[in-house]
């Protein structure tokens, strides 16, 4: 199974032919020509974004510190993070069960879905830059406690309007590097059994070598159908070494970002924004944000994410009058 990114291209050498796709609009038969491509040349697929293993050691306040933020000091809620509804134990991709991951949230623009999103707090949630470049905050609306886009009645679903968009001073919308942004909702979420936020990993936590979980109602395929039903896959989280000894051009897996999936078991568009999860057996940390790659589930091609632990100084530099579950 895969699960999907909001931006998907393909090219071909010489004239570049682009294919892209995002889940509301599809637009096709787009010529470059070398010329107005040239400067896009370092990177022959630059253009081509698509979009539990025990981690005792993602418990602890952070012992590293970064010294852009200094003196970040967030409060602590009286309120737990991390724990899922359900844990249905899988090999390959298929639907979670309902409200399984209670922090999943569905950003849904000028009434159509776009990306998915993680609740940190009552009043933010996480997820990526690309998802919310050139955005208008007022079409903006989170969904809390969804499961099946079509059916009201499983479950009493939440929407918010979004007050700010938080975006990375240094996310470059050419390589994506620096993928990630903060929502704060207009009016703060109650939590619920349905609604609950995930964990956030220590500073600096390496996850290479576990088996993580995306989430997301991305496609089941690339170029596929952006299926009603939230979509689980397990997939392996690489070292940044053997990310970069992938068909990747190695300069593009910068130290921001982490590698996960095997052929036929990714990520994929509509996935974007979402989160990568672990668990340590107990309670869920986000680990990634669906973020991009080329194609979905290509033998080479492993799924690319924002490296959320190296985010954890400004994720908390940037969250405003809130506090964070333990």
């Amino acid at each position: 199974m895969l699960l999907l990114h909001v931006l998907f291209y393909t090219i071909s050498i010489h004239n570049v032919f682009i294919e892209c796709y995002t889940p509301e609009t599809n637009c096709n038969n787009t010529i470059i020509s070398d010329k107005s491509s040239r400067r896009q040349s370092k990177f022959l697929f630059d253009s081509i974004f698509r979009i539990g293993s025990g981690i005792s050691n993602a418990f602890g306040e952070d012992t590293d510190e970064d010294p852009d933020y200094n003196d970040i000091n967030i409060e602590k809620c009286d309120c737990d993070c991390g724990f899922s509804n359900e844990e249905i134990r899988i090999v390959g991709g298929r639907p979670t069960g309902i409200n399984q991951y209670p922090w999943m949230a569905r950003i849904v623009y000028d009434g159509k879905f776009h990306c998915g999103g993680s609740l940190l707090t009552k009043d933010y949630i996480l997820t990526a830059a690309h998802c919310v470049k050139k955005l208008r905050k007022s079409k903006i609306r989170v969904i809390f406690g969804d499961h099946d886009q079509k059916i009201t009645s499983e479950s009493n679903a939440i929407q918010r309007a979004v007050t700010s968009i938080v975006k990375h001073r240094h996310f470059d919308p050419e390589t994506y590097n620096y993928d990630i942004a903060l929502l704060r909702l207009r009016k703060p979420i109650t939590f619920s059994k349905i609604i609950k936020p995930v964990c956030l990993p220590r500073y600096n936590y390496d996850p290479s070598g576990r088996i993580g979980t995306v989430v997301g109602w991305g496609r089941t395929s690339e170029g596929g159908e952006l299926p009603a039903i939230i979509n689980q896959v397990k997939v392996p989280i690489m070292s940044i070494t053997e990310c970069r000894n992938q068909k990747y051009k190695s300069t593009r897996i910068t130290s921001t970002m982490l590698c996960a999936g095997r052929p036929n078991m990714d990520s994929c568009q509509g996935d974007s924004g979402g989160p990568l999860i672990l668990s340590n057996g107990v309670k869920y940390f986000l680990v990634g944000i669906v973020s991009w790659g080329v194609g979905c589930g290509r033998d080479g091609y492993p799924g690319v994410y924002t490296r959320v632990s190296k985010f954890i100084p400004w994720i908390k530099s940037n969250l405003k009058n809130t506090c964070l579950c333990s």
